[in-house]
């Protein structure tokens, strides 16, 4: 049976699905979460780097919370191709998981970790089931890095989960942190372009990324990891990413590209992200089994099968507001 589709205009980073209510009663965990404000420790640096004659010496967990911080800002030289011991080599691409997750997660509005330990294990619809923090890694390792999983008890995935254990102390368990997520974005009454994307992406992007997408990596010596990632090609994330699907793609853009002067409109947000996502890139296989509750499936996601009754290319493109509206007036 086809369900109704909800329409939101003003979306935060998850309430896009096709049923958002169904996806609101799975994660529900029976109380009120507190907001609390974003504090980033005091060790840390504006590059997303800490400051180590800040901090306790002799402390293994602080050891953990370094060697995390590095992974997080040089994920290539520590866990990826890059990585001297090859049996080390998870990630599947160059990236750095600060590639998205600016300055060692510590950017509000751009996918930060202050807090994250404290909302963990949640409900992902992607899997329809609880993950754990580990498993979220994972998720990213698989998809954005196009990789494989790290091992659940292996030193990097101890140190990368602590180091986020060191950005939310002082955070309750279950807590929103003012700055979490991505930023609210409208939808568009048309569907998104990848034309007019183009002309953006060569007017506002380019220079730091590339004209081809291949971005910009830095002086070998310090690992050559991305000082500015590659957007497409096969050095970037796969088709199963979250920086694949549209809105979400458009939501980061919008609040944070250009870097350090973000300033595109939301439909420019929008017409960028889906010139972006039509270039060439690794495929993630089985994505047709991702969000097993379809009522729950992103509109942006562009593989079926959906529970609605719109095709794969308005699924990837919009326009969004559309769909809502006919889908209402069913």
């Amino acid at each position: 049976m086809k369900t109704k589709l909800s329409f939101i205009l003003l979306l935060s980073s998850a309430v896009f699905a096709i049923d958002p209510s169904v996806a609101k009663i799975k994660s529900a965990t029976g109380q009120e979460p507190k907001v609390v404000p974003w504090v980033v420790p005091s060790a840390m640096d504006d590059d997303g780097y800490l400051d180590e004659s800040k901090l306790p010496k002799g402390s293994k967990y602080i050891e953990a919370v370094i060697l995390g911080n590095k992974i997080m800002n040089e994920t290539s030289y520590y866990i990826g191709p890059k990585a001297k011991d090859e049996s080390k080599r998870y990630a599947g691409n160059n990236l750095s998981c600060s590639s998205c997750h600016a300055a060692g997660g510590t950017v509000p509005y751009e996918a930060g970790y202050v807090g994250i330990y404290a909302r963990f294990p949640q409900y992902l619809a992607r899997g329809d089931q609880i993950a754990t923090i580990e498993n979220r890694i994972n998720g990213c390792m698989e998809r954005s890095m196009n990789g494989k999983p790290l091992p659940i008890n292996s030193p990097e995935m101890k140190a990368m989960v602590t180091y986020m254990h060191y950005l939310s102390q002082g955070v309750p368990v279950g807590a929103k942190v003012e700055g979490q997520g991505l930023t609210k974005i409208k939808l568009l009454n048309r569907a998104a372009d990848p034309k007019k994307g183009k002309a953006i992406y060569e007017d506002k992007c380019s220079a730091c990324h590339g004209e081809n997408g291949e971005g910009v990596v830095n002086d070998e010596q310090r690992g050559g990891y991305y000082v500015y990632p590659a957007l497409w090609g096969d050095d970037s994330y796969n088709t199963g990413a979250g920086m694949y699907r549209l809105i979400k793609a458009a939501q980061y853009i919008k609040g944070n590209m250009p870097k350090g002067d973000a300033t595109l409109s939301d439909e420019e947000a929008f017409d960028v992200a889906s010139y972006i996502n039509s270039k060439q890139r690794p495929i993630k296989a089985n994505r047709e089994a991702d969000f097993p509750d379809r009522r729950t499936k992103p509109l942006d996601m562009d593989v079926p099968p959906y529970d609605d009754d719109f095709d794969v290319n308005e699924h990837r493109f919009g326009p969004y507001i559309e769909m809502g509206k006919v889908s209402k007036a069913k």
